[in-house]
């Protein structure tokens, strides 16, 4: 399998505290990945580790066959888009703005806007329903909207692969579907590598081809959906009895929690 993404044996975690340990993972190119597993896990550690935000104690991330730490930083920012979590902008920025500075890998400093970059902002903010909102300060917004244009900003940086830390955050279920809808839609349309954290199971199970279930900063288990999310699996990565049935349209498994009253 050709890995877009690979990590080789890695520790790392914030000052001398370590969260994952000798961990190593390979991301299938062209594929959807989702990391679920309970809070404090490691999701977010492992995904700003290959993500190159978090330094390494030890081990190696490879992206397309490279090290990604030996790769000048304009040419990881051309391949790897990154939404992390809960980002900030800048204050009185407007939407606008915002999403443009997803094009700066793609020219040089000080250049101005292209009709190629217009083009590509353009898109990604109607992908993501928030063309009306080009003029409004980005801090004037509601969590749900701010959200949408941070999504919009890592469209705008056009990469082969995209790292979403929590992309449905501060979105209601349909802004959600929407959201996971059109990252679906971009991995099937140009086959871009999209990995993201998430803590919905049943959403995870829809559309992601590849889950990573953690626990204690270790893989408890990998594979597609229906390998992965079963009762055994999630009683052990999250301490939860439950009963996993067939989606009724595709068959996807979906995880349904038991509690005292119901079991």
């Amino acid at each position: 399998m050709t890995y877009q993404l690979e990590a080789r044996a890695i520790s790392s975690g914030y000052g001398t505290s370590l969260i994952i340990k000798e961990l190593s993972v390979g991301v299938a190119a062209g594929r959807i990945t989702a990391l679920v597993g309970p809070n404090a896990c490691g999701k977010s550690t492992l995904l700003r580790s290959i993500a190159r935000l978090l330094p390494l104690a030890s081990g190696a991330v490879l992206l397309d066959g490279a090290d990604i730490h030996a790769t000048p930083t304009k040419e990881v920012a051309r391949r790897l888009g990154v939404l992390p979590q809960s980002p900030v902008a800048p204050e009185s920025i407007t939407v606008g703005d915002l999403v443009w500075r997803g094009r700066h890998p793609h020219r040089r400093f000080g250049a101005r806007r292209t009709a190629a970059d217009e083009a590509v902002i353009a898109e990604a903010l109607l992908a993501t329903g928030t063309a009306e909102l080009i003029d409004r300060p980005v801090d004037q917004l509601s969590g749900g909207q701010r959200q949408r244009v941070w999504i919009a900003l890592a469209l705008a940086q056009d990469t082969p692969t995209l790292l979403l830390d929590e992309p449905t955050t501060y979105l209601d279920i349909a802004h959600q579907i929407e959201v996971m809808d059109l990252l679906a839609e971009l991995n099937e349309r140009t086959g871009k590598t999209i990995v993201l954290v998430s803590h919905d199971l049943n959403q995870a199970a829809l559309y992601a081809t590849t889950i990573v279930a953690m626990r204690e900063g270790r893989i408890v288990r990998q594979g597609p959906p229906e390998h992965v999310l079963t009762e055994e699996t999630v009683a052990e990565v999250f301490g939860l009895t439950c009963a996993v049935m067939p989606h009724p349209v595709d068959g996807t498994p979906q995880i349904f929690p038991l509690s005292r009253r119901n079991r």
